[in-house]
């Protein structure tokens, strides 16, 4: 993952750095839930973990930039909103073994690597009856937007079975234009998987 501080540097030279709009797909796919807890892995400046908390999600936002979790804080604190922001690496949050019933993962890139050991921990922090959400750049994308590293960005073949324990509800590429004058096409990949109930008292497998 990138360091603190390449994060720190990059939030601090603009007053925002990313889109305040949560994505489209998280709150498609979100909206029917009952709200519970929410766990929104490298939040950034908040805007899912925000949109989450004005729809009654109890939200931890977690993120290596201090800079941007201070913007987060500050939005919620502004609309008295449910967030708490934690400045952590996410592999060491995870760690920690707290669980959620939803985890959201967008548009974080890593190493193939270093993704497969993300996507085990955060389905370790999936409740049963839980969602995991994830959205990251097609490799249709490359150059456009995301990791200049083809290696880092998604497929729908690479996500497929990426989630053990989880049953994906649904895994595709999606098409959407960048805002602005440019209107440029760019592709993401969207998974979104449930974990499984838990048996009843007194039941086994």
């Amino acid at each position: 993952m990138e360091h603190q501080e390449h994060w720190d540097e990059r939030y601090a030279t603009v007053g925002r750095l990313f889109s305040s709009h949560p994505d489209t797909a998280m709150v498609e796919l979100v909206t029917p839930l009952p709200p519970g807890r929410a766990l929104d892995l490298g939040a950034g400046e908040g805007r899912n973990s925000i949109w989450l908390a004005r729809h009654g999600w109890t939200v931890t936002a977690v993120d290596a930039s201090a800079v941007a979790l201070d913007r987060v804080g500050a939005a919620a604190a502004a609309e008295g909103l449910s967030v708490s922001p934690v400045q952590a690496d996410i592999g060491d949050f995870l760690r920690r073994g707290d669980s959620f019933d939803l985890v959201v993962i967008a548009n974080i890139h890593p190493s193939p690597e270093e993704r497969a050991v993300l996507l085990r921990a955060a389905v370790g922090a999936v409740r049963p009856g839980g969602h995991l959400f994830l959205v990251g750049h097609h490799v249709d994308s490359l150059g456009r937007v995301g990791p200049l590293d083809a290696a880092r960005l998604y497929t729908e073949e690479a996500l497929g079975g990426a989630l053990p324990g989880l049953r994906t509800l649904l895994l595709e590429r999606r098409e959407r234009t960048l805002g602005g004058d440019t209107g440029e096409p760019v592709v993401d990949v969207v998974l979104w998987a449930a974990a499984p109930e838990s048996l009843p008292p007194g039941r086994s497998a």
